[in-house]
């Protein structure tokens, strides 16, 4: 499913009246409700400390409650990546009965790479993804009144 732009990411042109609900849209979701100061108690410590480092960050950004369950898949998946390295460090190869073989954090450090680089572009945590968030929205002030006529007959 194609993700939503915003009115200032979009190309087509759009009727008045479409911009204005548009934009009234995007004003409304400033008075979302915002996410609470504290990281919910099931995340663990390494996945509050995340928590607590791109809060204030994320709060420039258009994220409010609703997006309280993707923020904290964030978080957690980043202490399973942090928790998957250091036991790497440990033991990278484990030894069977019947050989060698890569340790199973290998496949949680990978698999948590994967969730990550999903969830993040979702939150605006990539800087492509903040900079279509954060494009200037152009201004049809100074556009010419009789643009639109005459390009539209071409």
């Amino acid at each position: 499913m194609a993700q939503r732009k915003l009115l200032s990411q979009q190309k087509s042109r759009l009727t008045k009246n479409t911009q204005e609900t548009k934009k009234a849209t995007e004003e409304a979701l400033g008075q979302l409700t915002e996410l609470k100061d504290t990281a919910p108690e099931w995340l663990d410590k390494t996945a509050k400390k995340e928590w607590n480092r791109i809060l204030p960050l994320i709060r420039e950004l258009p994220v409010a409650a609703l997006d309280l369950a993707l923020l904290s898949m964030y978080c957690q998946t980043y202490s399973n990546y942090v928790n998957a390295t250091k036991q790497l460090e440990k033991e990278m190869v484990v030894v069977t009965e019947r050989g060698s073989k890569l340790s199973s954090y290998y496949t949680i450090q990978r698999d948590s790479i994967t969730a990550m680089n999903s969830i993040a572009p979702k939150l605006g945590l990539t800087v492509e993804s903040r900079l279509k968030i954060l494009e200037p929205k152009e201004s049809k002030e100074n556009a010419d009144p009789f643009e639109d006529m005459l390009n539209a007959k071409n």
